[in-house]
């Protein structure tokens, strides 16, 4: 405010030099220079009152105009997003974990009731979550949903492709194994008879011969009977029935029935079992 007032002196100062320049006044008596001095001509200053007014009213206004401060707008950018939280996933039976979506791919670890698991992606088609499995620091395995249950929301997850299957080892070829667990039953006919005056003494046996069969492999069975071949069986039988006449003899009778598996490579051990009575 005080220079503002300085201002406004400043001004009427001007103002009144302006008016007093323009008055009209009288001039003196003019004398005759001396002959050897040059004349000089006395010429008024004139003042322009309107340009003199225009600089004092710009010098006011650049004294009392404030600078206008340029106000920066903000625009606000968009909210972060909440982090994400991914499913959970518990079973409620222990359940195998696989390197893919059925049972034909290899076992990686049991997950068990009461553990928890992220679900990190899913499979559809056959029912399976992929999780990152307890222990495995960020590594993934295959889980069953049949009894699996997820807590979160599930419709963001990426469907998994399966893994190739890994190759199918095929066995070595081999012969089979040889059957063990060899038993037998058996039961007895009397067919004597009367030939003229001679009784022929004879009983009809039925041997009923078994075995436990050990291999997976097999074409079938070769049976003996006293180190000769009795019969073929086929491929996953346990038993031969042998139905033959005893003749009554003196000294006592036995009979060995053998078994032995067989195959395109080659044949088993041979198993033998003795029999020397039938009642």
């Amino acid at each position: 405010m005080r220079n503002a007032n300085k201002l406004f002196a400043v001004l009427n100062v001007l103002l009144l030099a302006a008016l007093a320049c323009n008055l009209p006044g009288t001039s003196p008596a003019s004398t005759q220079p001396p002959a050897n001095e040059p004349a000089t001509t006395d010429e008024s200053v004139s003042i322009n009152l309107d340009e003199a007014l225009t600089l004092a009213v710009q010098t006011l206004q650049a004294a009392t105009l404030t600078a206008a401060v340029p106000t920066q707008t903000v625009t606000p950018g968009p909210s972060p997003a909440p982090p994400s939280t991914a499913p959970i996933v518990s079973v409620s039976s222990d359940t195998n974990c696989r390197t893919g979506p059925n049972a034909n791919y290899p076992f990686v670890i049991l997950f068990k009731v009461g553990q928890t698991a992220n679900v990190v992606g899913k499979y559809t088609p056959n029912n399976y979550w992929i999780i990152e499995y307890p222990g495995g620091f960020g590594a993934t395995c295959w889980l069953w949903g049949a009894y699996a249950t997820v807590l979160g929301d599930t419709n963001g997850l990426p469907e998994g492709i399966p893994p190739p299957l890994p190759p199918t080892v095929t066995p070595a070829p081999s012969a089979p194994q040889a059957p063990k667990q060899l038993g037998f039953s058996c039961t007895s006919v009397n067919k004597s008879k009367k030939v003229g005056q001679i009784w022929m003494l004879a009983w009809e046996w039925t041997v009923q011969f078994s075995w436990s069969d050990q291999s997976t492999n097999e074409d079938g069975f070769y049976v003996y009977k006293d180190g000769v071949l009795l019969t073929t069986v086929g491929p996953n039988v346990e038993s031969y029935t042998d139905v033959f006449t005893h003749m009554l003899v003196i000294n006592p009778v036995t009979y060995t029935y053998s078994v032995q598996a067989y195959n395109s490579d080659g044949s088993s051990a041979l198993r033998d079992k003795e029999i020397s009575s039938c009642q």
